[in-house]
Order: C-alpha cells, then structure tokens, then sequence
C-alpha cells in the first residue's frame, strides 16, 4: 500500500529535472563551443581600460581673495589633456603643477597622474566649478563658496592697490607724439606679480616705453610705493582712440617656507592674500591732417632744425678732390623713420655720391628725440663757381599749431684747379702721389759692371782659392780657441753695425710725414685722413687698418688723440677746429724714439752660467 503512494511522488521529481537538462543543453553547448570562447576573448582584448577622472578641492569655502586648490586626477595611460577653457571664465589660474605615481598590485600596474591647480575666483558667493572634461570622460560638477567682504574691508582693500591711466594732451593729429602715463600705487607689504601693457583700441597704433622709475608718494595716509611708466604713442588713424585694460596681480604675506624659517615653532598657517587691479580707460581724439599743411610729408613735432658740416668750413676746393658734406636732421616728438630723405639736385659738373643715412633715437620721459644724418661726397669735375640749391622741409608745430620750415640756405662753392692735373678720383680712393720706387743699388752696380766682371772672370779664378785657404784657417784657429778655453763666459752681444745699408722704405715713411703735415698746416681733413691711412699702410703693410678708428687703436695715447680728433672733424654733425693743433710730426718720432730706447738687446743669457 506505501509503495503505491511515494511511485507517483518520486515520477514527477524525475520528469520535472529532466525537463530542466533539455532546457539548459542549448546554453552548455553555446558556452562550450570554441566559437564563444574565441569571441568572448575578442571582446577582452579589444575593450579599452576605461579611464577614471575625478575633480577635488582643497576647501569648499575661503574668503575674499583667497586662493584654493583644484585636483584633477585621472587612472590610466591616456595623456591628460583637460579643457580648462570654461574653468578660465570664473577663476584666474595662479599656478600649475603636476604629480605621477605608478603601483603594481597582484602583478598588475596602475599609473594614476594628478594636475593641481591653484585657483583664485574673480567673484564672491556661490561658485559652480563645472565638469571638466579629460579625454573621452568628464569630472563631477564641484561648487565653492566664496564669502562676501565687508563693507569697512571692501574700502580699505580698494586703497590697497591703485591703478590710474592719463594722457599729456586729449587731442592730437595724426602721427603726433602723445605721452601715456601708467601710475602703478602699492600698499606696504603687497609685492607685484604681473602688470599687462595698456591696451590701445585702434590697430595702427604704434606705443613705446620711453622711462619708468619707481619712488614712494603719500596719499590718505598710505605711504604708497609708486611704479611709473611714461609711454610714447602716436596714432596713424583718426576717431576716438580708447587705452586701458592694464590689469595688475599682486600679493602679501610670505610663504609657507619662509614663516618656518622666521619662526618655526608657530604651528599657524602664513595667510597669503591677493590682490587685483584693473586701470581706468582713457579716450585721445585723434583728427586729420589740417588742409592748411603744403608739405610732400606730414611731420608733426614740437621742434625740427636741419644743420650741416663739412662744406661750410670750405672756402675754395680743388677740381677732382673730393668734399664731404653732412646734413643732419635734428628732431623731437618723431622718430627717426619718420624724418624724410633728402633729396638734391646737383648742378652740371659736379658730382654727388650718396652715403648711407645713419639714424639715432633718444627715449626720454619728455618724449623722443631723433635725427637723421645724410653723407655726401662732392666732386668737381671742372674748376668754376657752384651754386648748390637750398634744403627746405616743411614741418608742423604741435605747439604754435601751424607750418613752419626748416631751411639751409644755398652755398656757394669755389672750385680751384688742380695743379697736377689728376683726372675725376673716385670717392672712398685717396689721392696718393704713386712713391718713386729707389732701385737697389746692389742691383745697379751688378748690372753696370755685369760685363766687366764676366770679361775678368778667369782672372780672377785664382782668387776664390784664396780666400776659401783663408776661411779654412780662420775656422781652425777659432775651434783651437774654444777647446783651450772651455770655461771663458760668453761675450756680451755684439755692437751693431755702423754700416746700416740705407732703407727705401725709411724714406717712404719721410715723405708720408710730410705730407700728413702739410695737410694739417693747411688745415684739410679729408688730405689727412688720405695722409694718416697712407702712413698706416708703410708701418704695417702686411696687415693694414682701413679707417682712422682702427688705426687710432694701433697707436699710443698721444697720436691716438689726434686720430680721433681727426675723425670727430670729418664725421661730427659739430664743428671740431682743433683736429688740426696736434704736432703729428713730433709726436709720431717721439713715440718711435720711446720704442727703440725700450727694445732690448739682441745678446741672450746663458741658460747655464
């Protein structure tokens, strides 16, 4: 009877477990299978290792013009790269560092890279740091609470640093010179860690510094330390020209580092503060060029002269020899590519070799002074009188505000004849008179006497045997003396020669002399400064200088002065009347002289007396 009540039980567990097997054989078979295997393998290997990002802050709250600290870190290899872009908009970025470690767990190894970033937020109360994105993941959205100054501070902080922008003049033309004054005012105690440029608001606006100093100044009380910059700035389009957005970043307090130092037992926290300030913005009405203004160029300055050198201290010149004249023009409130090129014309037969302009800048803090020197070389081709036009350069006076013109008047030149008749020389070439070469006289009297001595030469044959015997003679009796005499010392150097052949290139050297002195006796610089470079080139021909510096570098003080003197006479926009005072003639002997009483012997000490 039990028997026929547990079959029916026991039945239906078995059919039930077997309808579960048919169930699952799909799943085992499909687990099973090399085909999953390989794909889930695939799948593993093909699936990158996601990288973590997160953002930390180092407070959630700080004070007025307190700086906080902003963590970024990121688990993997990817390069970190954030978009900083939108954090930029609501905090300054102070400073950046960055931090990488690497560790192996279990064989496996992690490399975590951390960006730290210091913070300082450009507004008060509640601040959302947004998401910032690392690659293909981005960071939580982070807020900061920054608390509100008080009224009293909010003034006090506002006195700490002042900024203040101002212009010499509101109006100016174009291209006119207009002084920019930036006053930079720091409390005791806050020291500056950047100051931007002033901003102009046109394009073509070209901006200068021309001086900044620094001095203290009291104002309300506070003894401020002052930084001042004065800006040259000159506007090439007309309209209302707005500067500004000078922006400054400062500091107070002392780091961390050096509070320990001073005290190191103060367990408190240094507090540093920081400070910003941005100018106020100026406004400078620049108008056209007034029509009243006949000038090719507009010049725009408070002054402008134009003076010359060289050919006005020449009263008559000689055909074929050049002159040199210098026209300078001297200028303040433009710069030097502002002042135009002269432009002259010569008439017939004379010629005229241009140089190349030399122009100058002097920044001061009342503005910049320039000039612009022109060189030229004049050349008469014919003797006769010569009339050269005047130089005119219509300028405009910023301060009389009207037209004015700076003038050379015409000059009047006398041209002699040259009494050696030279043809046209070219500029730059020295007018040397060739030296007359002296023929050695060894090779005269071989030449002259080349047939009697070849007529006598067999003669004469006899003689040669002679004085060979002699020499022989000599020569033993000289090796006879010195082995009975192995202890005598050596004799002092041997006298010099009385008989010293005649030099030609001593007498050259005369000649140059004279010639360098009667071009100081007659007073011409450029026969001179010809005269100079010649005697240069006989006392080291090998190696010659090419210009009055290089030689005046060669020589000793007292020539070297008049070589100087010389060349501040031909290339000086001033007047140098006593280039031409210097007695070159002595002072060349006496340094020779000096030379030869400080030369020694040519006798030599015994190595071993």
């Amino acid at each position: 009877m039990g028997w026929l009540i547990i079959q029916p039980s026991y039945t239906r567990k078995m059919k039930h477990s077997q309808m579960l097997l048919n169930k699952m054989r799909p799943i085992k078979r499909f687990l099973t299978s090399p085909l999953t295997g390989l794909l889930i393998t695939l799948l593993i290997l093909s699936s990158p290792a996601s990288a973590k990002v997160a953002a930390l802050l180092s407070n959630s709250s700080v004070g007025p013009d307190q700086p906080v600290r902003l963590t970024l870190q990121m688990e993997g290899e990817d390069e970190m790269n954030p978009d900083l872009g939108e954090l930029e908009t609501r905090f300054e970025i102070l400073g950046r560092s960055t931090q990488q470690s690497i560790s192996i767990i279990n064989g496996k190894m992690s490399a975590k890279r951390s960006l730290i970033l210091t913070l300082l937020p450009k507004q008060t109360g509640r601040i959302e740091i947004p998401p910032i994105r690392i690659g293909q993941e981005s960071t939580q959205a982070l807020v900061l609470e920054v608390a509100e100054r008080p009224q009293q501070e909010t003034e006090a902080e506002s006195r700490q640093v002042l900024l203040e922008l101002s212009l010499s003049k509101p109006k100016a033309y174009v291209e006119e010179e207009v002084l920019l004054t930036l006053r930079l005012f720091q409390a005791p105690g806050i020291r500056a860690e950047s100051l931007t440029e002033p901003q102009p608001s046109m394009p073509d606006t070209q901006m200068r510094l021309l001086h900044e100093e620094s001095y203290h100044s009291d104002r309300d009380g506070i003894n401020y330390l002052v930084v001042e910059r004065t800006y040259a700035l000159f506007a090439y389009q007309s309209g209302t020209l707005e500067i500004g957005g000078v922006k400054y970043r400062g500091r107070s307090g002392k780091d961390r580092i050096f509070s320990f130092l001073n005290d190191p037992f103060n367990g408190s926290q240094p507090e540093i503060r920081h400070f910003r300030g941005e100018s106020n913005r100026v406004e400078l009405e620049v108008t056209p060029i007034p029509q009243g203004f006949a000038g090719d160029r507009w010049l725009p300055a408070k002054n402008l002269q134009v003076v010359e050198s060289g050919l006005a201290q020449q009263t008559a010149i000689i055909a074929g020899k050049p002159v040199v004249r210098r026209i300078m023009i001297l200028a303040d409130g433009l710069t030097a590519n502002q002042l135009p090129a002269l432009e002259q014309t010569m008439p017939e037969g004379l010629k005229l070799y241009q140089e190349r302009p030399q122009l100058k800048e002097t920044p001061a803090r009342t503005g910049i002074s320039s000039s612009r020197q022109s060189g030229m070389t004049l050349i008469a081709t014919e003797p006769g009188r010569y009339d050269l036009p005047e130089v005119e350069i219509p300028w405009w006076n910023i301060e009389t505000d009207r037209q004015e013109v700076a003038r050379l008047e015409a000059v009047s030149i006398e041209v002699l004849p040259n009494p050696g008749g030279a043809s046209d020389p070219q500029p730059g070439q020295p007018q040397y008179t060739p030296e007359p070469s002296i023929p050695d006289e060894s090779e005269t009297i071989a030449s002259g006497d080349q047939a009697a001595a070849s007529g006598s030469r067999s003669e004469t044959h006899w003689l040669v045997w002679l004085f060979a015997a002699a020499w022989v003679v000599t020569l033993f009796a000289w090796w006879y003396t010195r082995r009975n005499n192995p202890a005598r010392p050596q004799q002092e150097a041997h006298a010099p020669d009385e008989k010293t052949a005649d030099d030609p290139g001593k007498q050259a050297i005369t000649e140059a002399l004279a010639r360098l002195e009667s071009a100081y006796a007659e007073r011409d610089a450029v026969s001179a400064r010809a005269a100079w470079l010649h005697w240069a080139q006989l006392e080291w021909p090998e190696n010659p200088p090419h210009n009055l510096t290089r030689l005046a570098t060669r020589c000793d003080t007292a020539v070297s002065q008049a070589v100087l003197s010389l060349e501040r006479a031909i290339y000086s926009p001033l007047d140098e009347p006593g280039w031409a005072d210097f007695e070159v003639r002595s002072l060349i002997e006496q340094t020779a002289g000096e030379k030869r009483a400080e030369k020694p012997g040519d006798g030599l000490v015994p190595l071993n007396p």
